[in-house]
């Protein structure tokens, strides 16, 4: 596993390419050599023991930095002991909630401002460590000597799901799920002939970073991992180091897409894209800024409960259709946006109500089985029965279709699904493609209709006829409401809370209706 593989690098490995300082280790140019990493893993290992971590605990981790974060996880991990990792951009309140009445939490790694409210966080842990004491220590510390990790159903890490629908839910995954999911995408790493380093600029406290580290590790491919999402920052980050992939989460992409015709992008051959769907004209531009004749962009479909679902490539030079094929292309996506065949070891169902399965291209509840699927929720074991009866078909959530071929079409999720369409999810597509100004734009239903909410990028203006005369071809709408991209409530991987959006709207006048 990850503790394993860290160790087993060769001494002159492709150093780790990073935007911040982390506090166990030190940066140098932007750049950590796996070595240091390693090593420090080891120490960290004793020192944690030496601090009273003992196998089978669980234990917060509650940093910033994606570096710091891996070497924790690392080191826990390394002790049979569980960590538990919660983002940084948790308000501590949320954060509380998350973790009450969760029993074998005995310790929580925190430092900074983190640290001195964590005992207010979580009264009822006794043991809080400073990041920066363990630092601190190393030196002194020999390095752990243990066998060689093998995966089974047994608690490897806990995550959360972003929290689309209120307070987040944490995950337990065993070691068997995360290297099953890891070894689906080194395969798919390797089938691509990647060779170069890989970028990663997503939430380092999510399940798919895990995987995503693990699978790297697995190919013994160098890792550039981003903190600062912001555009500045990874325009200056990507021209200078010329990763050859690129991860983030669809709406950072989103945010991202303006930097294409400066070059940005021009050494990417393959942009990772999961969490959420990407919207077509994201994946133009993304595709359009790199040099790379076959550069692809590939949607991933999955969750942080089931692991890779369904899986669609797009091949540059290929997303905008001839002029024939638009309108057959608009209905199309009316109908939802594609998230391509299923994975072969995935098995999908679309199942009415009553669990009924419906027949092909009929929309209805999404069920899968796959050998990636999480061991539960652990501090919500009723979704968990509720969701994933019998440990067999695990209930996504999602609203959509499956073709007689098995390719999948997501309509909605099953609380946000709207009346005065087939998919909200569609009209956005649609729509976000013929108006690249818009920052961000969301399709709610309220009061039986359908209200459209927007954001505009800087130094743009709304297009009023446009918008008019393109609108009212795909459904009857509300006037659009425009607001600051800043007021959308977002998740810790950038997904829209729809639920607190709606509740914003109705509660407070943020916007001007044109």
């Amino acid at each position: 596993m990850i503790f394993d593989k860290l160790l087993s690098l060769p001494s002159d490995a492709e150093p780790l390419i990073v935007d911040h300082q982390p506090v166990i280790v030190a940066a140098e140019d932007d750049k950590i050599p796996p070595s240091e990493i390693a090593d420090a893993a080891t120490r960290t290992a004793t020192a944690l023991r030496s601090h009273g971590l003992v196998p089978g605990q669980r234990c917060i981790v509650w940093l910033e930095s994606p570096t710091d974060i891996i070497v924790a996880y690392a080191a826990i991990t390394a002790l049979d002991a569980v960590p538990v990792l919660l983002s940084p951009t948790l308000p501590g309140p949320v954060a509380a909630s998350m973790v009450e009445n969760v029993s074998g939490i005995t310790a929580v790694i925190a430092t900074d401002e983190r640290l001195a409210t964590s005992e207010k966080t979580f009264p009822g842990i006794g043991r809080f460590i400073d990041w920066r004491d363990i630092a601190a220590e190393l030196p002194g510390h020999k390095r752990i000597s243990r066998r060689r990790e093998v995966a089974s159903d047994a608690a490897y890490v806990i995550v959360h799901t972003s929290g689309t629908t209120g307070t987040p839910k944490l995950a337990e995954c065993s070691s068997a799920s995360i290297r099953f999911n890891a070894r689906v995408q080194a395969v798919i790493h390797w089938l691509s002939r990647l060779d170069g380093h890989l970028a990663l600029a997503i939430s380092p406290v999510h399940g798919r970073t895990v995987v995503g580290i693990l699978a790297a590790l697995m190919r013994k491919a160098p890792l550039m991992l981003l903190q600062d999402d912001s555009p500045q920052n990874v325009d200056r980050m990507l021209k200078r180091h010329r990763p050859v992939y690129l991860e983030t989460h669809p709406n950072t992409f989103r945010a991202w897409q303006h930097l294409s015709p400066g070059g940005a992008f021009r050494s990417i051959r393959f942009f990772g894209a999961g969490f959420d769907v990407i919207h077509p004209d994201t994946v133009s531009a993304l595709l359009k800024g790199s040099d790379h004749r076959f550069a692809v962009c590939v949607e991933v479909y999955g969750q942080n409960e089931t692991g890779p679902i369904a899986i669609r490539s797009h091949l540059k030079g290929t997303q905008k259709p001839v002029r024939a094929l638009r309108r057959l292309r608009r209905s199309k996506l009316l109908r939802g946006h594609p998230a391509g065949p299923r994975f072969p070891f995935c098995r999908v169902r679309i199942v009415d109500d009553s669990g009924r399965t419906v027949p092909a291209g009929t929309p209805g509840r999404m069920v899968v089985n796959t050998p990636g699927v999480f061991s539960g929720y652990i501090n919500r074991p009723d979704l968990t029965s509720k969701n994933y009866p019998d440990n067999r078909w695990w209930d996504t959530g999602d609203w959509g279709t499956k073709s007689r071929t098995g390719r999948i079409t997501l309509i909605d999720r099953q609380v946000d699904k709207v009346s005065g369409a087939i998919s909200g999810i569609g009209i956005e597509d649609i729509l976000l493609e013929k108006f690249p100004e818009f920052l961000e734009l969301v399709v709610l239903e309220m009061d039986g209709t359908l209200q459209p909410v927007l954001s505009l990028r800087p130094g743009t203006e709304f297009r009023q006829r446009a918008w008019e005369s393109a609108s009212g071809r795909l459904a009857k709408m509300t006037e659009p409401v425009i607001i600051p991209d800043r007021d959308f409530p977002r998740t810790v991987t950038g997904k829209i809370q729809r639920e607190q959006l709606k509740k914003t709207l109705a509660d407070q006048s943020l916007s001007v209706r044109l």
